[in-house]
């Protein structure tokens, strides 16, 4: 599918494979083992969702409304760092995980949420 073949998309899941090898490996670069994750969490979430919205609906223009991308941002903060944290002492609550998950947002809907150009999508 064309949608997450996108080289921005690409580009993410492999700095996200790469802070994972790093960190089994126990390789923590801070701030990369803080936030990097955090960060890369949405535009590669989000674009999995628009893949599979664009599939469902045969549609590759479709993108995600602004509004969902929000929500988005809001549930991944409520979720993993009042959530989480409140219910286990293995997570810890950090205000710069949220930054983190808005500028992810942001990163996301500038350069992942645009109509495909190539509309062959429905012959993949």
């Amino acid at each position: 599918m064309k949608t997450i073949r996108q080289p921005y998309f690409l580009l993410c899941l492999a700095l996200f494979m790469l802070n994972q090898l790093l960190e089994w490996q126990q390789l923590y670069i801070r701030p990369l083992y803080s936030y990097l994750d955090d960060l890369l969490c949405l535009p590669l979430s989000l674009t999995i969702v628009l893949a599979a919205e664009r599939a469902y609906f045969l549609n590759p223009a479709f993108i995600l409304p602004k509004s969902h991308i929000l929500l988005a941002i809001f549930l991944f903060s409520i979720v993993f760092e009042l959530v989480l944290p409140f219910c286990s002492l293995a997570y810890t609550a950090d205000f710069l995980d949220v930054v983190a998950y808005g500028f992810g947002g942001i990163l996301y809907a500038v350069l992942l949420n645009n109509p495909l150009q190539d509309y062959s999508i429905l012959a993949d």
